[in-house]
């Protein structure tokens, strides 16, 4: 290539990237619906279910599992920070968000029947169940000496819910 050719295609790849690297029309439209289209894009874009997704369908639920997976990790790290916990005020508010991290993600695997069989009416039922016990964690911490230490891990979990329920919400 020669550097004409070089800085107009970086130049392109910087104005257009996910036109350019986004393979398939599909997860264009489906993050399109979303309010974090970044996150959604990052998330979609390299995993080769989405890109061999032919229905909107299929990407909504690409999407809900990554969502799932993530509530889980969540609960892990809070159970390990749990077990290590040393403070017994820092060690009951961990474990208050391990319990229900921990709902979150049984809430979600369950949802993911409703999903398949598309009971959308069941689907936002549950999300709203998941978010309201994110948010007794968010709780847990207010008025404390200390912070959430997952609360950066937490707010992208937030968004990928968001941005699963926008994209069920196109179905």
């Amino acid at each position: 290539m020669n550097p004409i050719s070089s800085l107009v295609f970086v130049l392109l790849l910087t104005i257009f990237p996910t036109q350019i690297l986004c393979q398939t029309p599909l997860i264009e439209q489906a993050c399109g619906y979303t309010i974090y289209k970044f996150l959604c894009l990052d998330t979609l874009i390299p995993d080769p279910d989405s890109k061999n997704a032919t229905t909107l369908k299929e990407i909504a639920i690409i999407s809900f599992i990554y969502t799932e997976n993530k509530a889980y990790e969540i609960y892990t790290q809070f159970r390990d920070l749990e077990h290590s916990a040393v403070n017994e005020g820092w060690r009951q508010a961990l474990s208050d968000c391990t319990h229900y991290y921990r709902t979150v993600g049984d809430i979600l695997s369950s949802t993911y029947s409703y999903l398949k069989y598309s009971n959308y009416t069941g689907v936002k039922a549950e999300m709203s169940e998941a978010t309201v016990n994110r948010q007794k964690c968010d709780q847990v911490f207010q008025g404390k000496p200390f912070k959430s230490p997952l609360s950066k891990s937490t707010t992208k979990l937030s968004q990928m819910q968001n941005n699963a329920e926008s994209i069920i919400n196109h179905l």
